[in-house]
């Protein structure tokens, strides 16, 4: 799972005090495996055969301003 925190949103207090006890549960768990994305990517790429891979096709353009392609 990954948890992704805005510094906006996730400073308030209310969640931060959330956010304490979810973390204080998971480091009592000692199958959890606390890694930054680049370690993430790292794993995937040694592990392909266990790792989940989704071919998409390439985005069809929206007409919005932007890059396209």
């Amino acid at each position: 799972m990954v948890i992704g925190l805005h510094e906006r949103l996730s400073g308030h207090a209310s969640r931060v005090r959330v956010l304490d006890r979810i973390f204080t549960r998971l480091c009592d768990h000692e199958e959890v495996w606390w890694a930054r994305k680049d370690e993430i990517a790292q794993w995937v790429l040694d592990h392909s055969d266990a790792a989940a891979w989704v071919d998409r096709d390439p985005a069809p353009v929206s007409g919005l301003p932007g890059r396209s392609a």
